[in-house]
């Protein structure tokens, strides 16, 4: 495991329940700068609720998190944010009635200083946007709605992104590009991904670390390459690799074409 110290997202023995019913039970992971971590499992696993807890959406009252070495146990949502850890939640949750622009600059509120170098960088990055900046963000498709959820939470200048189901409702050539995405902001900002899906091709296929939660515990963790290798991940989450759609080689194509312009 990657030490403590080293790492831009520290999770160390989070607990939750809804009431009487525990979600969460001491789930502790680690990222270093500029990694990429995936966390697959069932519906009702716990996913959500971690990044919900990460995020200060939900409040933390068992367990500690820091960001960039800064405990968050004692900020608000928007301290979190401006510490460096922005969530993209499932859904997308954008604002429908605004134009793509506004949701840009919403998304920029605390660096609004930087808006437009930041709004510029979001257009480089998903060109599709920018060519839709006047237009209602609840008028684009599901795949241009997602560009826009991340390109929103790039806004705050992020060190850690979470990601709720990202893949959730898109074709596999929409999720091959906005994994794509996913990947060059890793390379060109150094950034630090966590992210949650069902989608484990699209996950395992871009993710250099992986954790398998059910039942608001790990069961398995490794790397990318290892999990997929995994007997009982290619049975439960690949479709034991002779029916699946191949979703990670298409990621993998992407990205050598993207890497490569």
């Amino acid at each position: 495991m990657v030490e403590a110290m080293n790492a831009a997202l520290d999770v160390t023995n989070v607990s939750f329940s809804y009431g009487r019913a525990r979600v969460l039970r001491d789930v502790s992971f680690n990222a270093e700068p500029g990694e990429i971590i995936t966390v697959i499992g069932p519906n009702g696993a716990g996913k959500s609720t971690l990044l919900n807890v990460i995020a200060r959406s939900h409040k933390l009252r068992r367990g500690t998190v820091s960001v960039m070495g800064k405990d968050t146990k004692a900020m608000r949502q928007v301290q979190v944010v401006k510490s460096g850890c922005v969530l993209v939640p499932e859904g997308r949750q954008v604002f429908a009635t605004l134009s793509v622009e506004a949701n840009l600059q919403l998304g920029g509120y605390t660096r609004r200083r930087d808006f437009k170098r930041l709004v510029d960088e979001v257009y480089g990055y998903f060109p599709r946007l920018l060519e839709r900046r006047d237009q209602l963000a609840g008028t684009l498709s599901g795949g241009e709605q997602q560009m826009l959820a991340v390109g929103r939470a790039y806004m705050s200048e992020p060190s850690v992104m979470l990601l709720d189901e990202p893949s959730l409702g898109l074709s596999p050539q929409m999720t091959a590009q906005v994994m794509a995405v996913l990947g060059k902001l890793r390379r060109d900002r150094g950034l630090t991904i966590v992210l949650v899906e069902q989608n484990a091709h699209a996950a395992l296929g871009l993710a250099d670390r992986g954790y398998v939660l059910s039942g608001g515990e790990f069961l398995l963790e490794g790397s990318a390459e290892e999990l997929r290798a995994n007997p009982m991940i290619q049975h439960i989450y690949l479709g034991g690799g002779a029916s699946s759609t191949p979703v990670a080689p298409t990621i993998e194509a992407k990205l050598n074409d993207e890497l490569s312009e």
